[in-house]
């Protein structure tokens, strides 16, 4: 399989994540990161999507899925943290297979002992409402939240991550 990942914003000077306990951009970067490495270890083909400057949010975005559509990627795959005083992980999806596969993700983030938020409508979503392939966004859990931080393992998180996004495609 081939795999768009976008680890979210990241993308200075524009497009920076939410700031709580921790930095979004600090996770989503960790998390990604080892998502990818994870990815190829499975022998995965891996399109990195996240572009390293822009200088507006709309241009950080449109390069992001136009790499993944330019690429073909079979699955894209956006990497967040949340924000706003909440608890748990939430995936957003907007195509029927991309909620079955947004389904698989956020439950097994979920099993880390995060609250279960569960599937999203993405119609919203530049990212998402974009995209020619399946995708999904991921929430990992509330930076603003001392309950989600304790629990935060980047290993933790990015093999529950590959396995929902692998384990739905044997």
């Amino acid at each position: 399989m081939k795999y768009g990942i976008d680890i979210g914003h990241n993308c200075p000077p524009a497009d920076i994540g939410y700031v709580g306990i921790r930095k979004e951009d600090e996770l989503n970067k960790e998390v990604g990161v080892c998502v990818m490495a994870k990815l190829k270890e499975l022998k995965h083909e891996v399109v990195y999507c996240t572009p390293s400057y822009d200088s507006s949010l709309s241009n950080s975005l449109y390069r992001r899925i136009n790499k993944a559509n330019q690429e073909n990627v079979d699955y894209f795959v956006s990497i967040h943290f949340n924000g706003g005083c909440g608890h748990g992980t939430e995936v957003f999806a907007i195509s029927k297979l991309g909620k079955k596969i947004a389904k698989r993700v956020v439950d097994e983030i979920a099993k880390l002992g995060y609250v279960n938020r569960g599937v999203k409508d993405g119609n919203f979503l530049y990212l998402l409402k974009n995209t020619k392939m399946p995708a999904i966004l991921v929430e990992g859990g509330f930076l603003d939240s001392i309950y989600d931080m304790e629990k935060y393992n980047v290993e933790n998180i990015a093999n529950a991550i590959v396995t929902g996004i692998t384990t739905f495609e044997k």
